[in-house]
């Protein structure tokens, strides 16, 4: 499918990071090759997939900045193998913070600037079927590369009257950017993220969505759990930490409603999930040797180099 998603919001703390990391992972244990490429400067993300690889902080001036002249160079300074079978990554690092102004610079002398990263995933798309990014929040010179690189870009979103505002920013920032620098990018649609699906709060702000944004808005929100927070203090994504939990199911069905999973790669998913079904406990398929934790850390990923 070799397609580029991207999560951007331009509010934080929008469950945009667990999103991209479950959605990466879901695809994953599907049986799709996936590159995941965080370009957010808290690198919670690159925690969730990365502890204890020994991974470095690769060159983002050279990623984002300029044009890369193979593959080898992304395989060899960029690119490392993640704590889950499947699973590439391009690693975050607070150094991002910096290259927001390092674009800004770059931008002085060529618009241009704001295409490398896409120009960049070219060079190693053929060898993924989803590239997923998880971008820093808000509208900076980084989300617009970010955006840029993408086919298609997703947006949670949060049941307030805040999420409006950044909602609209980013329409209005994609437009743009098609227009400006010749890419053809899709907004796949929003969706709720982190909510009570029976408060009286919720209901009346998807109401409201549903009457002023009815083509963006997707059918699935993915409810508030406490299991997400002890997912992330293990650093593992929910369908190893809680498989058998109303959150991981609504994870799967965004997937499935975005139609990213074909009839066979379903059924290798419906195979991982069937011991959940039959009441089991069996772990098997796109899960680490052992549970990666802040006190038990691996070692199996590695540089492609």
């Amino acid at each position: 499918m070799n397609k580029v998603i991207g999560f951007v919001t331009e509010k934080g703390g929008v469950s945009k990071t667990m999103s991209s990391v479950n959605m990466a992972h879901i695809l994953a244990v599907s049986g799709y090759h996936v590159l995941f490429i965080d370009l957010d400067a808290q690198m919670n993300a690159t925690d969730m997939l990365m502890i204890g690889t020994g991974y470095e902080s690769p060159c983002y001036t050279n990623l984002l900045c300029h044009q890369l002249k193979s593959a080898d160079i992304l395989y060899e300074g960029f690119i490392y193998e993640s704590n889950f079978d499947l699973i590439d990554c391009i690693p975050g690092s607070p150094l991002l913070k910096d290259i927001i102004y390092e674009i800004h610079s770059e931008l002085q002398e060529k618009r241009s600037v704001f295409t490398c990263l896409r120009r960049n995933i070219e060079l190693v798309r053929e060898d993924y079927d989803y590239v997923v990014i998880d971008t820093n929040p808000g509208d900076t010179t980084l989300t617009r590369c970010a955006i840029c690189a993408c086919d298609g870009v997703l947006s949670p979103i949060k049941a307030d009257n805040f999420s409006f505002s950044g909602v609209t920013g980013l329409l209005q920032t994609i437009i743009g950017l098609k227009q400006s620098c010749g890419v053809s990018v899709e907004f796949m649609g929003m969706f709720f993220a982190d909510v009570s699906l029976n408060s009286s709060g919720y209901k009346r702000v998807r109401e409201w969505y549903e009457e002023n944004y009815s083509s963006y808005i997707l059918p699935v929100a993915i409810r508030h759990s406490v299991q997400v927070s002890d997912s992330t203090l293990k650093y593992l994504p929910l369908l190893v930490a809680c498989k058998r939990h109303g959150t991981t199911d609504d994870y799967i069905k965004l997937v499935r409603t975005l139609g990213l999973i074909d009839d066979a790669h379903n059924e290798r998913l419906e195979k991982y999930l069937a011991p959940r079904k039959a009441g089991g406990s069996q772990r098997k398929g796109n899960i680490p040797a052992r549970e990666v934790s802040a006190d038990n850390v691996g070692s199996q990923g590695g540089s492609h180099g």
